[in-house]
């Protein structure tokens, strides 16, 4: 036998050594009269069994205890050819199951000739029928006709069962517990089969034993089931690639505890060597064994093809359990199932690493995102495999955790090392070795807070994020007062020409020139820098004005904070503040020159004295309207919303508290001034006055304009300048022409100014928004202007506003 088998397993794998090996079951099988179907089951029987891995079996020993066996049997010559062949292949290194194929022998040889018969021999058992009753087991959709690998199971000592190759006459109970260590690693055997119709071990229906005996057979055997189940979930699952890295700790999870049931099948088989294992011990011994395989195959079969985060969600459902055993079981499983998922986390909590390789984390990113959009669009929350010990809110946090880290990183480059609130970096997972216990919210919220503090520190002392805000205050939002009138002064003149003629490169140079000479000139020289004029597209007729504007140009991590729509935001509020600020600088021209016609006209006083009255009172009613809606802007909408955008700054928690606060800040400004859709009727109002305002100022220059130069004439005339000539007399189209300007101003300025201011404060008194019905109250507080439906009904006009007002 020994010559035959290591001949077999020294030569190459193929038909060479099937035939040796049929040749060994022929040899073993002939003397008892065994057919070729039982030489070819007991060939299969024995092509398993040297597969299998002998468990806690030492080479060496299994060597010398047949080496003792042959000296004293066979005799000396015979134990030293065994020891020759047996070093010889030692030296070439086969064959490659050698303990495997030693112990199979050994086994082999431990039964005399003549009495056992050899249990390879498996005769086709019949189709079980129901004469016992086959206990509850949790049914799992599974191939039945499936390989079952013997990877890691027990082979018992017993190779044979004396038993009768023909009937079970002489099964005993002994035999039945041999059967059933095979059995409970999945090796259907004579008396027990599998039945693939009903998916489970059945005793087959001529066994000679008392009822109770086969229902505790029955009970034993679904505890083949459940590891059968067990097994083919592993073996099936491993071989896919894709089923990620948590599937396979899970896997390796279910295999560490068939480990622990091999050992219970180990101590089992060595009871019954000694004679000591009844059938009733072995069902009170496995007890236990059949509660934990039971909750392992009702995990096989609840995970099904489940991966990632869903998986560990079906882990912690069984976490609620009140067996406190199994309970344990469950949570072991879950440790081990998500080391790959702490181990993600913990690459992403600690240096913004998103390693997923199929898919299973949380948290995905899109790299096809450009640089500038890390932020808002890079990094996002997969739903679907969120665990559910993980809530909604503190994935979230992690998601901001590793995106701030990311940002630090790529867009502030940044690389100092962070120092993070533990004491050890040493541990293998820094403080996430309980992924469901309540630790890992501590971990999240200080990780979180450190981070996104660090962030926040570089972004105001690197990158100069408040100075840079208050610039754009000052600005754009027209904050720096002296700035703003010293420009004005500067291009009024340049913005007045057509916008063809604009150059921006001068204009720019005049605004760095009002930099210098106002308080603007101590600000840093990184936001000096940044503010830039801008040419607006020009249509036909445009002037300076038109297309006049100033930009902020940021760049690097502030933009995230400050986008492009932002900036967009941004031009709007400066283009209706700085057409505001150009009424008010045109209104005050107006009336200085107004005031300075005794000394430019000398000749017409008496002429333009009623014009000059009109056009103050005019001047009047429009300085009025401006100046009040400048503090409404200023004090009421601007310098209450910059405050509360401070405030947010100097609190924020994260990046996000920032940009949301700094939206904040955009909304209400623009719907404070009415920039907004929901606001657009009242704004084509209010720049239907400020057109008004403006065609006023330039009709006046040519009204002045037309007065100066036939002052002129006159002084040509009368050939002085100190006094009219009496024998010089002003014509009358002088005159006419200055009662036609009278008239005109009157009717096209000041009545109809008056009209649309009505119409606007009617607006602005019935709008919903409490901000603007105010600007109607402080614009019309006297009640000057009230409208004729106001009249007719006996009610102030501004009887709403003013009961909004406490005290009025």
């Amino acid at each position: 036998r020994i010559q035959i088998l290591f001949e077999m397993s020294s030569r190459r794998e193929g038909s060479q050594v099937s035939d040796l090996l049929k040749q060994l079951c022929s040899q073993q099988l002939s003397s008892f009269g065994a057919t070729d179907d039982d030489i070819s089951r007991a060939y299969q029987q024995c092509c398993r069994l040297l597969d299998s891995k002998p468990f806690n079996i030492d080479e060496h020993s299994v060597h010398e205890s047949i080496k003792k066996k042959l000296l004293s049997s066979k005799g000396y010559n015979v134990a030293q050819g065994y020891t020759d062949v047996y070093e010889k292949l030692t030296a070439l290194g086969g064959p490659k199951k050698r303990t495997s194929i030693l112990h199979f022998l050994n086994l082999l040889n431990s039964h005399k000739s003549g009495v056992d018969t050899v249990a390879l021999v498996q005769p086709q058992a019949t189709k079980a029928t129901d004469t016992s009753a086959v206990s509850s087991r949790i049914l799992v959709n599974r191939d039945p006709n499936a390989r079952n690998l013997q990877d890691n199971l027990i082979t018992p000592r017993y190779a044979s069962a004396v038993v009768s190759a023909d009937s079970f006459e002489c099964y005993t109970e002994a035999d039945l517990i041999k059967d059933l260590l095979f059995v409970c690693q999945g090796i259907e055997t004579r008396a027990i089969t599998w039945d693939a119709s009903r998916l489970a071990f059945v005793p087959s229906p001529g066994i000679p034993l008392p009822r109770n005996k086969l229902d505790q057979a029955c009970k034993l055997a679904e505890l083949g089931f459940l590891y059968k189940t067990i097994k083919m979930f592993i073996d099936q699952r491993l071989s896919e690639k894709s089923y990620g890295l948590i599937g396979q700790a899970f896997c390796s999870a279910l295999t560490n505890e068939l480990q622990e049931y091999y050992r219970l099948i180990s101590i089992l088989d060595n009871q019954n060597f000694v004679g000591k294992l009844s059938l009733n011990r072995l069902v009170v011994w496995t007890s236990d064994a059949f509660d934990r395989l039971q909750l392992l195959a009702s995990l096989c079969s609840q995970v099904g093809i489940k991966n990632g985060g869903k998986l560990t969600s079906c882990f912690y459902m069984f976490l609620h359990h009140g067996d406190p055993d199994l309970h344990n079981l469950v949570s072991k499983i879950l440790h081990l199932s998500t080391r790959p998922l702490r181990e993600m986390l913990r690459r992403w909590i600690y240096e913004g690493d998103c390693y997923d390789a199929y898919g299973e984390f949380f948290i995905t990113v899109d790299c096809d995102v450009p640089q500038d959009s890390l932020w808002e669009s890079k990094y996002s929350l997969n739903l679907d495999m969120l665990p559910s010990f993980i809530s909604k809110k503190m994935a979230e946090r992690i998601l901001l955790i590793g995106k701030t880290i990311n940002f630090i990183r790529v867009v502030c480059k940044d690389h100092t090392t962070i120092n993070f609130p533990f004491s050890s970096v040493a541990t293998e997972t820094q403080g996430l070795n309980d992924i469901v216990g309540p630790e890992l919210h501590g971990l999240i919220t200080e990780v979180d807070r450190t981070v996104s503090a660090y962030l926040i520190d570089l972004l105001k002392t690197k990158y100069l994020l408040c100075e840079h805000l208050t610039a754009i205050r000052d600005y754009l939002l027209l904050g720096q007062g002296d700035f703003v009138q010293h420009l004005m002064d500067l291009i009024a003149k340049d913005l007045s020409s057509p916008a063809i003629q604009l150059v921006c490169s001068t204009v720019q140079s005049k605004l760095e020139t009002a930099q210098r000479a106002s308080n603007a000139q101590f600000h840093h020289f990184e936001v000096i820098k940044c503010v830039r004029v801008v040419k607006l597209e020009q249509s036909v007729g445009d002037v300076g004005w038109d297309v006049f504007t100033v930009d902020y140009d940021l760049d690097g991590p502030l933009t995230v904070i400050v986008n492009q729509d932002c900036r967009e935001t941004y031009l709007c509020i400066f283009r209706m503040l700085w057409k505001a600020k150009r009424i008010e600088h045109g209104l005050g021209n107006v009336w200085a020159s107004a005031m300075m016609w005794r000394r430019t006209l000398p000749h017409l006083q008496k002429e333009i004295n009623s014009f000059r009255h009109l056009i103050n009172t005019i001047v009047q009613e429009f300085q009025h309207f401006i100046n009040q809606l400048q503090y409404y802007v200023n004090f009421e909408v601007l310098e209450c919303s910059w405050k509360e955008l401070e405030n947010a700054v100097n609190t924020a928690q994260d990046l996000d508290c920032i940009i949301e606060a700094h939206k904040i800040f955009i909304n209400l400004v623009s719907e404070r001034l009415m920039l907004n859709e929901e606001h657009k009727g009242v704004l084509e109002l209010l720049y239907k006055l400020f057109n008004i305002i403006i065609n006023f100022i330039s009709d006046f220059e040519s009204a002045e304009a037309y007065m100066k130069d036939y002052n002129l004439l006159l002084e040509s005339q009368s050939g002085t300048n100190a006094k009219r000539d009496q024998s010089v007399g002003v014509d009358s189209k002088f005159v006419d022409k200055i009662n036609g300007y009278m008239n005109d101003f009157n009717n096209r300025y000041k009545c109809t100014f008056l009209h649309e201011l009505k119409v606007f404060l009617d607006e602005l008194s019935s709008h919903s928004d409490d901000a603007l019905s105010f600007l109607s109250l402080r614009i019309d507080f006297n009640e000057i202007y009230q409208t004729k439906t106001a009249k007719s009904s006996g009610a102030p006009y501004i009887t709403k506003t003013r009961s909004m007002v406490p005290g009025l």
